[in-house]
């Protein structure tokens, strides 16, 4: 949560997306870093457990929790920063693309997606929208946020490579951090390949030649 907050523009207000007991917005009120914000769940029973939590921590009167799907919840310009954190990425596409007109109204979108980081990286260059910032963050597994501005509209293109591993985050190479989430990325494909037979079928054959293929992007990238 706290890799999450440092990247909410300070001074503004914010919403925070599938809000998960109202812990980001919370805190972030609390601490002043934001003026007020804004929670939106879809189901009733996140939706009535983050009004709970909004009234256990006495900020009703700055917190406001909204039941809406996604985006939909919200008003053009209404907000300065919108989190989609702790998500699936595809869920996360499936939202920025059902208000994509709306989506380009804020100043930042915070991101951390649970899966799919290309897929979000690529959905983002064709709608223009620059990858400001990447961080790692290391909580028992590896975690990637992303920083968008949304306010752009002239599409650009990203390499496989970069779409795979981060455009921002390769020229962050040097950062021990970083360099660990590569580290652990190649570690894990090497064990993969570790783990097919050499006398495996064809299928596992091509499966290990696109793992031998992301080796070498990866130690490319670390060199």
């Amino acid at each position: 949560m706290a890799s999450v907050a440092d990247l909410v523009i300070t001074g503004e207000p914010m919403a925070d997306i599938g809000s998960d007991h109202a812990l980001l917005p919370c805190h972030l009120v609390s601490e002043g870093h934001c003026p007020w914000a804004i929670c939106v769940e879809l189901g009733d029973g996140p939706y009535q457990r983050t009004l709970r939590a909004v009234s256990m921590n006495n900020l009703t009167h700055l917190i406001e929790v909204r039941q809406g799907n996604g985006l939909e919840a919200l008003n053009p310009n209404e907000v300065k920063t919108v989190v989609l954190a702790g998500m699936g990425g595809n869920t996360i596409m499936d939202i920025l693309k059902r208000s994509s007109s709306k989506t380009e109204s804020f100043n930042r979108m915070v991101l951390q997606p649970m899966n799919a980081l290309a897929e979000l990286r690529y959905h983002a260059s064709l709608n223009g929208w620059r990858i400001e910032r990447e961080t790692v963050v290391k909580d028992g597994d590896y975690y990637i946020n992303l920083v968008l501005n949304p306010r752009g509209n002239q599409p650009y293109q990203l390499s496989e490579t970069e779409m795979r591993w981060g455009p921002v985050l390769m020229r962050q190479v040097t950062e021990p951090v970083v360099r660990d989430y590569y580290s652990y990325q190649l570690d894990k494909f090497n064990r993969i390949i570790a783990g097919i037979p050499a006398q495996s079928g064809q299928r596992a054959q091509m499966q290990k030649q696109i793992y031998l293929e992301r080796i070498k992007e990866l130690e490319d990238v670390l060199r």
